[in-house]
């Protein structure tokens, strides 16, 4: 979950849009929120037992070290058990930092509809070319993906926008599902990583 403050005084909180409440009921799953604890969220996953771990968007990587920890701690405890990895927006900027992957600034990307470009591997799920929504400032240039990563979905000008993990039942997407203009091939996608739980 991101972090917010209150309006008038200071008491951060945990918050999650209600964008991601509407869309998972709509794909079967039950949202099953984290707070950012650091490392003591791990025993979240012990005792829920999720399906998926789903790394969302909101929070720029170093501006909210709670979340941070959080989640780079719930990603090493998802990859050591198996647990599918989705993530979307921060969430695929956070999973190429941790395997060693860079980012960079980029303007023109907020709150603007583009296209991108599908490698073959994602055909199954989207168009060769497809519309997605735009929310980041931050990209992942091309030749600053992590090593473990595999791209699959590009923007116009080279950036990444999409990418697996070689060997883990990993993905993740610079678009946002939960909100307009997402694809539809995503809930496609997701399905594909709970079906992979338990083959690597």
């Amino acid at each position: 979950m991101r972090i917010t403050e209150a309006a008038d005084y200071h008491e951060p909180r945990d918050s999650i849009s209600h964008d991601w409440l509407n869309i998972l009921p709509a794909w079967g799953m039950t949202p099953l929120p984290v707070p950012n604890i650091g490392n003591e969220a791990v025993s979240y996953l012990d005792f829920l037992k999720p399906d998926l771990l789903i790394l969302s968007g909101g929070d720029d990587i170093g501006t909210a070290p709670a979340r941070d920890e959080t989640e780079y701690a719930l990603l090493r405890k998802a990859l050591s058990t198996g647990l599918p990895v989705f993530g979307v927006c921060r969430g695929l900027q956070l999973i190429n930092t941790f395997f060693g992957g860079t980012i960079a600034e980029v303007s023109g990307h907020v709150a603007k509809s583009h296209t991108v470009n599908i490698t073959t591997e994602w055909r199954s799920f989207f168009a060769s070319e497809t519309i997605v929504n735009s929310f980041h400032n931050r990209c992942i240039p091309a030749d600053s993906l992590a090593a473990d990563l595999h791209a699959t979905a590009y923007d116009t000008t080279g950036n990444i926008e999409g990418f697996r993990h070689m060997e883990k039942p990993l993905a993740a997407v610079m678009w946002h599902p939960e909100r307009n203009e997402a694809p539809k091939g995503d809930y496609a996608l997701v399905q594909s990583l709970i079906g992979l739980r338990g083959t690597n």
